[in-house]
């Protein structure tokens, strides 16, 4: 007997696998702490999995929905946890005065289970604005691998014995000095990873003196008059503020990089870091924004020409993102580009705005551009962000295509859902690319570049 179509798969789609309830009871156990909680409800025999959650997880959406029942929520979760082992302990403190009394006591239980990630987000009001301390012998935890702190002036005391096997440390708005910096490296002695956002100190920080320390990552933290990275080991190095704010002391071993620079940033700054291009040699990974491009694009000086000068031989992917109003033409991006002779990845998002066509790109910048015959020989990927179809878009999306000979994919996301993009509107050489479009609020390329910092 035949039988109907489409029954099969209705059969087929209608099928259950079994899995026994110690099994279930495992896999509710790894879920964040609201999801363990609802998910106990689904039959009698789970009633009791938020008893040995892993994931202890109360953060604002947590605390959202439970008011001003939450710290007896929390408590209760934490007194009365079953399992042996809890992995993760995040905690929202909205008004710190009221969880003193508990902060303590939780630390100690989630330490004796063997906490691994930590992360304590303070919060004040505007009109009682202050720091909570937080001192190291209440995290001086050996099974402790990350922690997050928010809010939270970190004091180190000596002689720790469990921090020595820290490798993440993040502050945000926290004050940091540098007689921090160095009770932090030798304490923490396999620390690999630091990151300081919108942090401060009244004098200048030197980040130096670690022999395991591989990322650092900065943002934000005007309120330091200058940052110093003195470490060749460094292999992850992203930057977010002024560039006059850092200073890099060669030699480094820098493979993966985020230059994104404030608006306040001067141009002749970037130009006159003398040692970037030998900070940026390694580079596999970059992304920059379009302050950064400006800084080392061609410009007249002295009635005289000058080109870029730096070459990256090494780097496979570039990130170039533009915010708000900006000078940056096709001709930069070209003649960047063109210095990364390796490139295999490009990503370009074109912001809000239209490129500049001023008068540097009238009567210099255009006719360089037309008469330029680069061939990127290595390059596979090209994905456009912003893409408005206007005039100078087009020119530089077409040049890539025109040049690339291996590309094989190029991807366009445009910046309004009513813009229609064919296959007439972009020219290629390449026999073997595949062109696909998107609109802004349903990129399903499921391509993206490594940095989503931006």
């Amino acid at each position: 007997m035949m039988e109907a179509p489409g029954s099969k798969r209705k059969r087929l789609s209608n099928h259950s696998v079994y899995l026994p309830n110690h099994v279930i009871d495992r896999i509710f156990t790894f879920l964040p702490t609201k999801d363990v909680i609802s998910s106990s409800a689904v039959a009698s025999p789970f009633l009791n999995s938020w008893m040995y959650a892993r994931n202890l997880r109360f953060d604002r959406i947590f605390k959202s929905n439970c008011g001003r029942e939450d710290i007896s929520i929390i408590n209760k979760i934490i007194s009365g946890h079953l399992g042996k082992k809890i992995y993760s302990f995040h905690l929202y403190i909205p008004a710190p005065n009221r969880y003193s009394l508990f902060l303590q006591e939780w630390i100690q239980i989630v330490a004796s289970k063997g906490i691994e990630e930590l992360e304590i987000d303070l919060w004040f009001t505007p009109d009682n604005e202050d720091t909570y301390y937080m001192h190291s012998d209440s995290i001086d935890i050996e099974t402790l691998r990350s922690v997050k702190l928010i809010n939270c002036e970190l004091r180190l005391l000596p002689n720790l014995k469990g921090l020595r096997f820290l490798k993440s440390l993040s502050l945000t708005k926290a004050p940091i000095t540098p007689h921090f910096i160095q009770a932090l490296f030798r304490s923490c002695v396999v620390l690999e990873s630091l990151s300081l956002a919108f942090c401060s100190s009244p004098t200048n920080v030197t980040i130096k003196g670690s022999n395991q320390l591989r990322t650092i990552l900065i943002r934000g933290c005007g309120n330091i008059c200058l940052i110093t990275i003195d470490d060749p080991n460094i292999h992850t190095f992203h930057y977010e503020g002024e560039i006059d704010k850092i200073k890099l002391i060669g030699p480094t071993r820098f493979e993966d990089v985020i230059f994104n620079l404030d608006t306040t940033t001067w141009l002749q700054h970037i130009s006159g870091m003398g040692n970037l291009i030998e900070i940026l040699r390694n580079v596999q990974t970059l992304s920059i924004n379009n302050i950064f491009l400006e800084g080392l694009s061609p410009r007249y000086i002295d009635f005289e020409y000058k080109d870029m000068e730096f070459y990256l031989p090494n780097l496979k992917e570039l990130q170039i993102v533009r915010h708000g109003l900006t000078y940056v033409n096709p001709w930069d991006i070209i003649i960047f580009v063109k210095n990364c002779p390796n490139i295999e990845r490009l990503f370009l998002d074109f912001g809000d705005y239209a490129m500049e066509a001023g008068r540097y790109w009238n009567f210099v910048a255009k006719e360089k551009f037309e008469n330029c015959q680069i061939e990127f020989s290595k390059l596979k990927l090209l994905k456009v962000k912003g893409y408005k179809k206007l005039e100078l878009e087009e020119k530089l999306v077409n040049f890539f295509l025109l040049w690339a000979k291996i590309l094989k994919s190029l991807i366009i996301v445009s910046k309004s859902k009513h813009l229609e993009i064919k296959s007439k509107d972009v020219v290629t050489v390449s026999k073997i690319v595949t062109i696909s479009t998107y609109c802004h609020h349903r990129d399903k390329s499921s391509v993206f570049p490594k940095h989503t910092i931006f």
